[in-house]
C-alpha cells in the first residue's frame, strides 16, 4: 500500500494500512492531524450563516451568469440569422396567390366580416356588400 492509498482508505484501517503506518512517518503525521480533527468540536452555523454566504457568493454568480446569458443570446441571433427566409424569398411551398392575398389585405377583410356581422343588425339592405339579400 502507497501513501495515497492510505489516504483513500484512512477512516476503515485495513491490515495493509496499519503495515503502511509502521513504515511511513508522513502517514502517521496525517492520522494524527486526522485524529486530532476529529477531536475538535463540531462548529454549529448561526442563524445568520446561510444568508451572509449567499450574500457574498451572489457577485460571484452573477460575474459567472452574466456572460453565459450573453453567450446564450449570441447564439440565439446565430440561430436566428441563420434560418430566417431570405429578403425577397417566397413564403412557404404551397401558398397560392388567393392566400397571399388575403394575407396583404387582412385589414380589409377584417372590415368586411365586421360589415357582415352588422348586416345581421341592420334591417337586411346594405349598400357595402357585393351580394345584399
Amino acid at each position: 500500500m502507497d501513501c495515497r492509498e492510505y489516504r483513500e482508505a484512512h477512516p476503515e484501517e485495513p491490515e495493509a494500512a496499519r503495515e503502511h503506518l509502521e513504515s511511513c512517518a508522513d502517514c502517521r503525521s496525517f492520522r494524527r492531524t486526522w485524529d486530532l480533527i476529529r477531536e475538535y468540536p463540531a462548529i454549529e452555523a448561526g442563524p445568520e450563516f446561510s444568508r451572509g454566504l449567499r450574500r457574498r457568493l451572489a457577485p460571484s454568480i452573477l460575474r459567472f451568469a452574466a456572460p453565459l446569458a450573453a453567450a446564450a443570446a449570441a447564439l440565439l441571433v446565430a440561430v436566428v440569422l441563420t434560418f430566417a427566409p431570405a429578403p425577397g424569398a417566397g413564403g412557404p411551398e404551397g401558398i397560392t396567390d388567393e392566400q397571399r392575398e388575403i394575407a396583404e389585405n387582412l385589414d380589409l377583410l377584417e372590415n368586411l366580416e365586421l360589415l357582415r356581422a352588422l348586416e345581421f343588425v341592420s334591417d337586411g339592405a346594405t349598400p357595402f356588400l357585393e351580394n345584399p339579400r
